[in-house]
């Protein structure tokens, strides 16, 4: 069985991925494919040096399929639901987004397409406490090509859908980049949105509020003279912690950045945006990469419990109650020649699913191997 499965690139989120876009050549088990010692050639054959994790205890048989299928290669993981964001070129110009949300064994309980202009994508995914989901389209500054948008104008939207995916609300949103709708968090019954929004030539931290039916409620920005940007946002019992990284040295970061010095910071807000605390970080803190989340909160990648892991850089944590799943993608070899969509820094991987009970012991490990996609590469860039 081959396919071709091509993701979204989302802007922020704390889904750092190493450029790894690539097709299943074979959906086997890689600790049963031998070591391939065959020369180098300047073709699109699999001609690396193969260092897989070896296989370890005996897959269950509701894991076999989705382990064979690598269905959780690319997933976001919450507490009780899975998301996968994948696009296709449609129309020229255009491509098609479509949103899945699974269960926790990979199984679909609904999605939702829409196609935007190249210069658009998708941001701030986020379940919902109703069993849907909530994101933003709109256009992304980063998409160089796009820029003339700006002049034209351009515009975000953000649409929450039920468990059916069926649309509960859309809302547009003129002017707005989905710069500014990177996080989303449900709370009380309103939705909020975090990011960074322009002020004249540098940008501010922004948070955006809508209620359950898609009406404005407030909008905030923090920040001062020059770039300020947001690193991440948790929510707490009373408000919300955010850590930005600052070059102002006015307004809400006085004595910060002069002669762009970048500073770090911790801003505390309570329920309506106050701030009601901001301490000044000795150094950078380390860019979180979220994986999934650990008695309902998020977990990122360098949780202590991962120390030691020997099994690649993690990509996804499922919580099964009695046991976990860790997904991770592990480097097997670069390519051995540089193709002409692809720079030398592109790597082979394989897809390692390690599962293991609550007292940390490891009860199967097995991988599937992967190749380069080149058209979810060109698609992608």
């Amino acid at each position: 069985m081959d396919h071709e499965r091509k993701t979204a690139w989302l802007p922020g989120t704390g889904q750092i991925l190493l450029a790894c876009t690539v097709l299943i050549s074979s959906f086997a088990l890689s600790s049963c494919r031998k070591k391939d010692t065959s020369p180098a050639t300047s073709s699109t054959e699999d001609t690396r040096q193969t260092e897989s994790v070896p296989q370890v205890g005996n897959v269950p048989g509701e894991f076999q399929k989705i382990i064979e299928e690598d269905r959780f290669r690319h997933v976001r993981a919450y507490s009780d639901r899975l998301f996968l964001i994948e696009s296709d070129e449609s129309d020229e110009g255009q491509r098609k987004h479509t949103i899945t949300m699974m269960d926790l064994y990979g199984e679909i309980v609904s999605s939702y397409s829409i196609e935007l202009d190249n210069a658009y994508g998708i941001s701030g995914l986020a379940p919902t406490s109703d069993g849907g989901f909530i994101f933003a389209a709109g256009y992304n500054p980063n998409f160089i090509p796009g820029r003339d948008l700006a002049e034209k104008g351009f515009h975000s939207r953000v649409i929450r859908c039920n468990e059916k995916g069926q649309v509960v609300f859309e809302i547009v949103l003129n002017k707005v980049s989905i710069d500014s709708l990177r996080y989303c968090i449900e709370k009380d019954g309103y939705f909020y949105f975090f990011g960074e929004c322009k002020n004249e030539e540098y940008s501010d931290v922004s948070i955006r509020v809508v209620d359950g039916e898609g009406n404005p409620v407030a909008l905030k920005t923090i920040g001062g003279s020059s770039h300020d940007q947001l690193r991440n946002v948790e929510k707490t019992e009373d408000g919300f912690v955010l850590i930005v990284d600052s070059m102002s040295e006015d307004r809400d970061f006085s004595g910060s950045g002069a002669n762009f010095h970048e500073l770090y910071w911790q801003i505390t807000l309570d329920g309506n945006l106050n701030i009601t605390g901001k301490e000044q970080l000795s150094e950078r803190p380390p860019l979180l990469v979220r994986v999934g989340e650990k008695d309902g909160k998020p977990l990122y990648s360098n949780d202590p419990m991962f120390e030691g892991f020997d099994a690649g850089w993690i990509n996804c944590y499922i919580d099964y109650g009695d046991t976990y799943l860790l997904v991770s993608n592990h480097n097997t070899g670069e390519y051995p020649y540089t193709p002409p969509q692809i720079s030398s820094i592109w790597y082979y991987t394989e897809t390692v699913y390690s599962m293991y009970d609550k007292s940390g012991t490891l009860i199967f490990r097995a991988s599937v191997d992967s190749s380069p996609d080149y058209d979810g590469i060109k698609n992608n860039m």
